[in-house]
């Protein structure tokens, strides 16, 4: 066990995920901080140690996020995307060292500006890790079959799973911010021959194939994903990355309805954004979680859905065209039978990284994403907490 003071920022799903896991890996105290005290206070209730204690923060001022972290050794940043780049200076103000799980939409915009403050962490002497949120850090797996390629063609990403038990009539519950959820179908790009291009929403439709027990075909399409912006910047001389995901159509449907629209419609003489109206009737992630842990039963066990977060690393080894295949599967209900809970599939890689930081595993300074770090090391540090990753090798027969 190790001293580490940690302050999350954001206590709802992500970030009560969080500090659960900090309590269960290390010896660390835990500031659980959000907007609304009462959800901070229900975060460390649920959390059950006396290691954590609930603070109010306002993540839209940058002097009471280092009211909140002074002392901190790591700031974690459990907000919306679009508190950032207050967070990061925060921890540049108060000397802490600094992770996150996501960008803001479109990423085209986003990423180079969170990546802009490298050179002010590095000279803080302090490390930024980027973009750590669940599938994000098979980054580091891609880089890890880069890293045993000579040269390396092209990326292509893919994210699906086996249809999830739904209600008959469902509603709309993506089990994660909703806001992101529903616009980063909007943006997609892609990287190819030295620069990003926009490609339509819900192009590139393609019949996948995942492993067993995804298996399929199973259908996706491009998304807008960090990893396409980050890539490219740390594995030198790719051509081509691409992220497609099983598209969720009752998203689809509602930006086609216009519910994505964030400029204010008349409606009967009232000026609102659809998106407002539409997420002030979407349950939260916390929410759902918890409708999902009431209702397992062994019965509905046996029907639980898994997925798959996959990438195709294209290249050559030794004068051979190789397909380095890397991957991760998970089970709906993994997570509550190792952990206790549901919901930790990003708290894991967040409170690994604080960890990894504290004991000086991760010596890198400035910002980077996973792919970023030793990715030997930290892919290690995952699968001891269940974040595991395989690979397949194929390359033409030789005769």
């Amino acid at each position: 066990m190790y001293n580490l003071k940690v302050s999350v920022i954001g206590a709802g799903a992500q970030g009560s995920a969080t500090a659960f896991v900090l309590t269960k890996i290390s010896d660390a105290t835990v500031v659980a901080a959000d907007v609304n005290l009462n959800v901070a206070k229900k975060a460390v209730e649920s959390i059950k140690s006396d290691k954590v204690c609930a603070e109010k923060v306002d993540a839209s001022k940058i002097e009471d996020i280092v009211r909140v972290a002074k002392g901190s050794d790591v700031i974690v940043n459990a907000c919306m995307p679009r508190f950032n780049f207050n967070i990061m200076e925060a921890a540049l103000k108060t000397g802490a060292n600094y992770i996150d799980y996501a960008g803001d939409v479109p990423c085209k915009d986003f990423v180079p500006k969170e990546l802009a403050y490298d050179a002010k962490f590095k000279d803080a002497g302090l490390t930024a890790v980027i973009f750590t949120g669940g599938p994000f850090v098979t980054n580091a797996a891609i880089k890890y079959a880069a890293d045993r390629l000579d040269s390396v063609d092209e990326i292509r990403m893919r994210l699906g799973g086996t249809p999830r038990e739904r209600e008959f009539i469902p509603t709309w519950t993506p089990g994660w911010c909703p806001e992101i959820a529903l616009v980063e179908w909007i943006y997609p790009m892609v990287y190819e021959n030295g620069k990003w291009k926009d490609v339509p929403p819900f192009s590139g439709v393609e019949e996948y194939m995942f492993p067993e027990p995804v298996g399929g075909p199973v259908t996706v399409t491009h998304v807008d994903y960090e990893p396409v912006h980050t890539l490219p910047r740390f594995i030198k001389g790719v051509k081509y990355v691409e992220q497609k995901n099983h598209p969720d159509i009752m998203a689809g449907s509602l930006i086609k309805m216009g519910f994505a629209n964030k400029e204010p419609i008349d409606v009967k003489g009232v000026k609102v954004a659809p998106i407002d109206v539409l997420l002030a009737l979407t349950p939260t992630a916390t929410e759902t979680r918890l409708k999902w842990e009431k209702e397992r039963t062994a019965e509905t066990k046996e029907k639980e859905s898994y997925f798959c977060s996959l990438a195709e690393v294209k290249g050559e080894k030794d004068g051979e065209k190789i397909t380095h295949t890397v991957f991760r599967l998970a089970r709906q209900g993994e997570e509550k039978e190792r952990w206790g809970r549901s919901g930790v599939s990003v708290g894991v890689p967040g409170g690994v990284t604080a960890v990894m930081i504290e004991k000086g595993e991760i010596k890198t300074k400035g910002v980077v994403p996973p792919e970023g770090l030793d990715v030997d090391l930290y892919l290690s540090r995952l699968a001891e907490n269940g974040f595991v990753y395989h690979e397949s090798i194929t390359r033409p027969i030789q005769v």
